[in-house]
């Protein structure tokens, strides 16, 4: 037993995204008037609260993750995390976490991330993974949650300008995770798992699907773009980014190949964290 597999049940390299969007919501509303400790009092309480449903998420699919190729080599199923202790973490991160965004940000916020919590930890995990291919559908929201998270700690009610905002992340999370899962369609066919992309239509519809999903999402984030911020340099940046990742989408519609979608999984995030990225920094500058 080593720390390092509790702090790998968080999902470090997932939830980052997600405490981004958090802090991303909070300087949008508030910029340039930006309070350095709320922002990081604001990614605590995200670390916590997102570590403790990915936790709970890791807990609860440890049969799921030993029948996977992909996932068997994690710290539940490998044996060295018992499930009683990874069950114990994620229940005492999500607590801290839901305290202290009640402490330290407030009502309303608080009522997002636990919203977050509950359509990832339970909406998506329990009820939906195995029952439905809508599950990422729903399951999503955990995403538009994160960033009115940070949004309402400044500004609510919400407004056009937040649920445009959050639906960026909204739209992100489908394309990425379908890529990743026709990518690896052998190890989700072992499983009670039930998503879209390939198990519930033809293998090459859901290519071009997912791929066509992915550009609108990399359209989306660009059009908003446009319509919030003007500069030219962040653009600049962002048409590269949403250029890298659209240029595998068209390569997987005219030549469907799971392989492709690897590149394309990679190739998302950065679009998303160049969006937010760009967004925080000129909203401050401006």
């Amino acid at each position: 037993m080593a720390v390092k597999d509790y702090v790998v049940l968080m999902k470090p390299r997932v939830i980052w995204l997600l405490v981004l969007a958090a802090v991303a919501g909070y300087i949008f509303a508030t910029a340039p008037r930006v309070n350095a400790t709320r922002a990081v009092e604001l990614a605590l309480v995200g670390f916590l609260s997102t570590g403790g449903s990915a936790v709970f998420n890791m807990y609860y699919e440890r049969g799921i993750d030993a029948q996977m190729t992909r996932t068997r080599s994690r710290p539940i199923p490998a044996g060295r995390v018992k499930p009683g202790n990874a069950f114990i973490e994620a229940i005492a991160l999500s607590i801290l976490g839901f305290i202290l965004s009640y402490v330290w940000l407030g009502l309303l916020p608080m009522i997002f991330v636990i919203l977050g919590w509950f359509f990832y930890a339970i909406a998506y995990t329990v009820f939906l993974k195995c029952r439905s291919w809508a599950n990422i559908l729903i399951g999503g929201v955990a995403g538009n949650a994160a960033l009115l998270a940070g949004w309402t700690v400044v500004r609510p009610p919400l407004d056009l300008e937040a649920l445009l905002l959050s639906m960026a992340i909204y739209l992100w999370i489908p394309a990425h995770i379908w890529s990743l899962v026709i990518r690896a369609k052998d190890d989700y066919s072992r499983t009670c798992i039930r998503m879209l992309p390939p198990l519930e239509i033809n293998e090459d519809k859901a290519m071009i699907l997912v791929a066509a999903l992915n550009i609108f999402s990399n359209i989306y984030m660009l059009f908003l773009y446009l319509y919030m911020l003007s500069n030219i340099i962040g653009l600049v940046i962002l048409l590269i980014t949403v250029a890298w990742s659209s240029y595998y989408s068209v390569k997987a519609i005219i030549k469907p190949n799971r392989e492709i979608f690897w590149q394309m999984f990679k190739s998302s995030s950065p679009v998303l964290t160049v969006f937010l990225i760009i967004g925080m920094v000129l909203s401050i500058i401006k």
